[in-house]
């Protein structure tokens, strides 16, 4: 009896045994397309970021020689930016956030048939040749949310492209650990990237995320970083937080960005539904008309009303010159606003941030702070504009925070987080993001409901 007794546990240890080696055996081939799949993310997000650097410095450079110029480049790039989503890629357009936002959200029965809308290679060839064609136009927008969409459709069409009998990630899994790489990637934020997955992204997938979203972060972060070097996007700005006095203006930052930040993406958004309703002429007519506003906005300020902004926010938190001139704040919300609701491809998360930041600096050149102040006022705007628009405020804080390296400040950032966060949900309860992801899902489920109708019709009449 003791003899079988043996046998059976030895048995039944063999079975434990073989069950753990077939389960990690599992796991990595599992996650091998996963690895392979976040080099790439790495390496897009590189070369995307070189192609809209080399965008914005030809605009730049072409701008400087002749102020006039930007009447020629801006219509024409915003155009060719705005025809080539139109004609081959309609949901490549603007930040590509809000479509990563609505793949999570179909309905599981229905979203097979509708996800290639929004994530495939199509898009991430259009995505990356329209924004190059706002950034050569002067546009004001970046590259971190295109970014996103780009990083979510590799992880998409990878896991589609897996045979059956290979075994797969779930498919809004691989699609939010794109998303997550792909903000990683572009910020070389890898925080930044898996707080953003939790934070905008996961919803009801958080308890999936911890091992594919880690991983892929980890490895097209590394990716990225291996090719540009250990870069900090904004590194080490001098700051100084002290007195209860300067906590007050600190304040006074946070609730002026996020009035702009809430009422940014509110305009943006109805501009949007604006156009959506008028025909195709109208829509041309008004963009036109848009893009020759913008191109004489242009004209008369200066080079700080155009591009991303990365370049404004370096010379802000790095020069001695902090001057932020009266015009620069409108003139950079009025172009933001044109230049993302054009039609094209391009992101705000770059943008939102030097809006924060100028609107930091020119508050605290009127209070005639010290410079290490004034760049302390940098930080909390660039928070609380990206905090009041995303309505993601852990995410904008440890982004800002990974991309200074100043974690001195980070109880100051995390209250203009939250602050901004408050102000935002008064004005509007639900971001930019929010509002066109389900727009976006609206208009997918009455197609394929229209085209389902269709089918029918066509049944009915060949069976009569």
């Amino acid at each position: 009896m003791e003899s079988a007794k043996k046998e059976k546990l030895s048995e039944l240890k063999i079975k434990e045994v073989t069950k753990k080696r077939f389960e990690s055996t599992a796991f990595i081939f599992q996650n091998i397309p996963l690895w392979i799949a976040s080099c790439v993310i790495g390496l897009l997000a590189v070369l995307y970021a070189e192609i809209l650097h080399f965008g914005e410095s030809t605009f730049l450079k072409i701008y400087a020689h002749n102020k006039a110029w930007v009447f020629v480049l801006a219509p024409v790039f915003f155009f060719l930016s705005y025809i080539s989503v139109q004609k081959y890629s309609k949901y490549s357009n603007a930040s590509g956030i809000p479509q990563v936002i609505a793949s999570l959200s179909l309905p599981k029965k229905k979203s097979k048939k509708l996800i290639d809308q929004l994530l495939s290679v199509r898009i991430i060839f259009i995505k990356i040749l329209s924004s190059f064609f706002m950034s050569l136009g002067g546009g004001v927008v970046g590259r971190e949310g295109p970014t996103i969409q780009i990083a979510a459709s590799v992880l998409h069409v990878v896991n589609k492209t897996i045979p059956d009998s290979w075994p797969k990630i779930s498919q809004k899994l691989m699609i939010i650990t794109g998303g997550a790489a792909g903000l990683a990637a572009a910020f070389n934020t890898p925080l930044g990237g898996i707080v953003f997955a939790i934070e905008e992204l996961s919803k009801n997938h958080i308890k999936y995320l911890r091992t594919t979203v880690f991983s892929a972060v980890i490895i097209a972060g590394f990716t990225a970083q291996t090719i540009l070097g250990p870069y900090l996007v904004f590194g080490f700005p001098k700051v100084d937080p002290d007195g209860w006095q300067f906590f007050l203006i600190l304040l006074l930052v946070t609730l002026v960005c996020g009035i702009f930040g809430a009422y940014f993406g509110k305009i943006a958004f109805n501009v949007n539904s604006f156009k959506k309703k008028l025909s195709k002429k109208k829509q041309f007519i008004f963009g036109f008309l848009a893009v020759m506003a913008f191109a004489t906005v242009v004209f008369y300020t200066d080079k700080d009303s155009v591009g991303a902004g990365n370049l404004l926010l370096d010379r802000l938190l790095f020069e001695a010159d902090k001057k932020v001139e009266w015009y620069t704040i409108p003139a950079r919300l009025f172009n933001g606003i044109i230049s993302f609701t054009n039609g094209g491809a391009g992101g705000i998360f770059a943008p939102a941030l030097s809006f924060g930041g100028s609107i930091g600096a020119f508050i605290g050149d009127l209070f005639t702070l010290k410079p290490r102040q004034i760049n302390m006022l940098v930080l909390i705007g660039m928070v609380s504009f990206l905090t009041a628009f995303t309505r993601s405020p852990f995410t904008c804080a440890i982004l800002v925070l990974e991309m200074t390296d100043r974690h001195s400040v980070i109880f100051y950032m995390l209250v203009a987080a939250w602050g901004a966060n408050l102000i935002a949900n008064r004005i509007d309860k639900k971001s930019f993001y929010e509002k066109t992801a389900e727009t976006i899902t609206e208009d997918l489920l009455t197609q394929l409901e229209n085209k389902e109708k269709n089918k029918s019709k066509k049944i009915e009449e060949n069976l009569a």
